[in-house]
């Protein structure tokens, strides 16, 4: 499955996973890059010290080329992006940002830049700025995304672009590939295919109910964090969106919290989030309670509290399988989606 984007990274299969902060971890990273895809480290907003580490470990799980995204826009972004330069990471993926300043230090070692993106504009700026490649994120996609649909977003990128596209949001199955291929797509970026895995951090209930879902399943709304996000549909989710306010004090008291996880000094934190006024001072309120239930989907089994993000593909995901099993799956259905449409083309 040679494609622009195997030829660009180095790898065997235009396959990526989407570098998911406090889940694509180590091992899930390794795992998919020892697979033939390529993985993604989600740094996230993870203090910088603790993403040099993660970092060194996927090294010692892999020889193969990996990548590590850094969103540029949330707490630590800015230094998670240095750190993966000064660690010299292979691919370097970013978001929320201008990132011209990573393409030109990342060039310097050989290494690439690819930027996540949602519409036609901010994909002409992430080659003007230098990148190597652009993941279209449509909107299907876990988390946050834009209003396009993938399967539109594709191909008008490819159509304006002269970087690799690779498709994310909605994909999870071999011929899911070869269509985002057959739109002008290099390769795809998966995240909630490959979080419910034996490799994927959350707690096993969770990834039991993520196979219980339908494609339908799933809550967007700015209602989480000031931003349009997806999430899953569970009752965490539904209280998260009907919260007209939060409890002022349960956020006070869990901000030490947030600030201890970040390596970030209270009084900074609280300072940095006041000077953004009002309007981002509710919407940190409301990332302070997604944080809470992103910790709950680690650590427990009660699917009636917390909530993750995820993508509408999760009504395709059928059981748990190892990424390896995974990767060899995806690509066989690919080669028969190939065989099946050859004979309707010919039928």
């Amino acid at each position: 499955m040679r494609t622009s984007v195997t030829d660009l990274f180095g790898i065997d299969y235009p396959i990526l996973n989407a570098g998911m902060g406090r889940v694509a971890l180590p091992e899930m990273v390794a795992a998919v890059s020892n697979a033939g895809g390529l993985g993604v480290l989600g740094a996230g907003s993870s203090p910088p010290e603790v993403t040099r580490q993660m970092i060194r470990e996927v090294r010692a799980l892999t020889n193969k080329p990996f990548g590590a995204n850094a969103p540029l826009a949330l707490p630590n972004g800015l230094e998670n992006a240095k750190v993966c330069l000064e660690e010299q990471v292979p691919v370097i993926n970013y978001s929320m940002g201008k990132g011209d300043w990573i393409c030109k230090a990342a060039h310097a070692y050989g290494g690439k830049v690819m930027a996540s993106v949602t519409d036609q504009k901010f994909a002409l700026k992430a080659q003007e700025q230098g990148c190597d490649a652009v993941i279209a994120a449509g909107y299907e996609a876990a988390g946050h995304s834009g209003s396009v649909t993938t399967f539109t977003l594709i191909p008008r990128l490819a159509e304006v672009l002269e970087i690799p596209v690779i498709g994310a949001g909605g994909i999870a199955t071999g011929a899911q590939v070869i269509a985002a291929l057959a739109l002008g797509a290099g390769g795809v970026s998966m995240g909630t295919r490959f979080w419910t895995t034996q490799e994927g951090p959350m707690h096993p209930a969770w990834k039991e109910k993520a196979v219980e879902l339908d494609v339908s399943d799933t809550l967007y709304s700015t209602k989480f964090d000031g931003i349009p996000c997806r999430q899953m549909d569970v009752p965490g989710a539904r209280r998260m969106m009907e919260a007209r306010t939060f409890n002022v004090f349960d956020v006070f008291r869990h901000s030490f919290q947030i600030a201890r996880e970040l390596q970030i000094p209270w009084p900074r934190l609280v300072l940095d989030t006041a000077k953004r006024g009002p309007r981002e001072i509710q919407n940190m309120m409301r990332m302070s309670q997604m944080l809470k239930a992103h910790t709950h989907t680690m650590t427990s089994g009660d699917t009636n509290q917390g909530f993750t993000a995820v993508g509408m593909s999760v009504g395709m995901v059928h059981d748990v399988p190892t990424i390896a099993e995974l990767m060899d799956r995806i690509i066989a259905e690919a080669h028969e989606a190939q065989t099946q449409l050859a004979r309707n083309v010919l039928g």
